[in-house]
């Protein structure tokens, strides 16, 4: 557990990282509203105008997967790069490097909060009701967090001695735009290839989120199948937390040789 000094750290880090990554911009924090729309607005055109998926609630379904993915894509990339960016200050002060990652990832959560705020506006414009499920997503946002924050340590503690992590990720995170059901629906998928496409953490929880919030589906506790699903997601995400965390641990002793 973190002392009360530690978890200070993490909120007044957070807040100074979201507060910079704006500074000295004309719009500000518009640019956390405008770039996931200007997103959309991009990808609605190609895939429901010129391709047309025909898919249901569309714009909503395309809006809830960017907001999303660019929730993993910030936490991950600027968790990575953290500790190098305060290498000033932890050679100088002592306290957990942990919480540097920690609050790089609160600070993507200021941002993911923000947008999940414009995505109900959207579902007020296109008149989509919210149903019980929504309940759910919170549950979900949990389980996504703890895969996001094991990724998040792993990167940290590989980035320092070896830079070419930073061009490595950048590359997987475009191949996992594709690879994940951001644009299209999981059904898109064949079955075939499922079962190794749902080891992919991210697709099970956005198709969950989309589920619970856009659609009204909640899984059915009483189908093994189901149950199975949920079983296997929460240990795939704890899993990668604790290997990212014993990673991180394992290495961060060392870090000031890299700094």
């Amino acid at each position: 557990m973190f002392k009360k000094k530690e978890l200070r750290l993490i909120k007044e880090f957070a807040i100074s990282d979201f507060k910079l990554k704006y500074k000295r911009s004309v719009l500000g924090y518009f640019w956390s509203l405008i770039k996931p729309l200007l997103m959309l607005a991009t990808l609605y055109i190609v895939f429901s105008v010129f391709i047309n998926l025909e898919i249901q609630n569309y714009p909503i379904f395309l809006l809830l997967g960017i907001i999303l993915w660019n929730f993993f894509a910030e936490a991950t990339s600027s968790s990575m790069s953290s500790v190098l960016a305060k290498a000033n200050l932890i050679k100088k002060v002592s306290f957990s490097k942990s919480t540097v990652i920690l609050a790089s990832c609160l600070s993507a959560f200021l941002t993911l909060l923000i947008n999940i705020a414009v995505f109900i506006l959207f579902m007020v414009i296109f008149k989509i009701s919210f149903s019980w499920t929504a309940l759910l997503f919170p549950f979900y946002l949990i389980e996504f967090i703890i895969f996001i924050v094991g990724i998040s340590f792993a990167l940290s503690a590989l980035h320092i001695k070896y830079r070419d992590i930073a061009h490595i990720w950048e590359i997987l995170l475009q191949i996992g735009f594709w690879i994940t059901p951001i644009i299209y629906p999981l059904t898109k998928v064949s079955f075939v290839y499922r079962k190794w496409y749902l080891l992919n953490p991210l697709a099970r929880i956005i198709d969950d989120s989309r589920n619970a919030l856009i659609y009204g589906i909640a899984p059915n506790l009483a189908d093994f199948s189901a149950v199975k699903h949920i079983f296997i997601t929460i240990i795939i995400c704890i899993l990668i937390f604790i290997f990212g965390w014993r990673i991180f641990k394992k290495m961060s002793h060392r870090f000031s040789e890299y700094l």
